[in-house]
């Protein structure tokens, strides 16, 4: 989104440069194949020289870096690493690993942990099971109307809020992905009065998952989702059934732990024990 000049001239230089600076850090946080020099200028609404600044800035501190064949600006892991700085301050990860190992070992499928950042939400950890080892991208964002977790977010807001926030964005992506709106709010309405969410070959041929809201306990407000997603070709409607009854009590639990004191940091890509990665 273009910076709005008239703030921008009512605000002093180094303010705007600092907004100008985090809106590249989103920008390229959610483009997976990477900016242009050129689409960044435009995005921020700036002539190409103050864009170069900003992204040489950026690149000079590691938070990203410009492929030397395409010359697009692509996010580095540093960015999250501060992320996951802040989360291992919270005690968030490690609290939370026990009952997502759990979980992980007794259905033997991939276990997501996402929390709600700025009012959205975001994986910040995967528990693989026994079984196989599903593999998730840690800069893919999530898409909200085809993914388990995004559906139950968006369960938690009004149909006037789903409708700003997918408008335009109800492309197919999969088999089953529900691209009409009114299809979709009928499909939030039946979370809201069920607590789970359902994605079936939505986001992914061949692959569901499930996923349900973490309350913490005595509170209505929502925190974060657990979810756990599987190949078809090993989980059945049963599977489905029991891994839905886990999810309720998993997330019963991480709700009650709800919220955590302070602790060590962790590191972008850590592994902490097998099977189990924060993103």
């Amino acid at each position: 989104m273009p910076v709005n000049t008239n703030i921008a001239e009512a605000q002093p230089d180094n303010l705007v440069t600092v907004r100008r600076t985090m809106a590249v850090l989103e920008m390229l946080a959610d483009a997976v194949s990477g900016l242009s020099l050129s689409d960044i200028a435009k995005e921020l609404d700036v002539n190409k020289s103050i864009a170069l600044r900003i992204t040489g800035t950026l690149e000079e501190l590691n938070y990203l870096y410009r492929d030397s064949e395409n010359r697009r600006f692509y996010a580095s892991y540093k960015i999250s690493n501060v992320g996951l700085r802040l989360l291992g301050r919270a005690r968030l990860l490690s609290q939370c690993q026990p009952e997502l190992r759990r979980l992980a070992e007794e259905t033997g499928e991939l276990v997501l942990f996402s929390v709600l950042d700025r009012d959205q939400p975001r994986w910040v950890m995967a528990v693989t099971g026994s079984r196989r080892r599903l593999q998730v991208e840690p800069m893919t964002s999530m898409e909200f109307h085809s993914t388990a977790t995004g559906k139950a977010w968006l369960a938690t807001l009004p149909d006037a809020e789903v409708k700003r926030i997918l408008s335009g964005r109800l492309r197919p992506i999969a088999t089953n992905t529900i691209t009409d709106m009114k299809q979709m709010l009928a499909e939030l309405k039946a979370i809201r009065a069920t607590g789970i969410s359902f994605s079936n070959e939505e986001n992914e041929v061949g692959i569901a998952s499930v996923a349900v809201p973490i309350r913490p306990a005595g509170s209505s407000s929502t925190v974060g989702f657990v979810s756990i997603t599987a190949p078809l070709v090993r989980a059945n409607d049963e599977d489905f059934e029991r891994y839905r009854a886990l999810l309720l009590k998993a997330a019963r639990v991480l709700g009650d732990s709800w919220p955590l004191p302070a602790t060590a940091e962790f590191s972008d890509g850590v592994t902490i024990g097998e099977g189990l990665t924060v993103l």
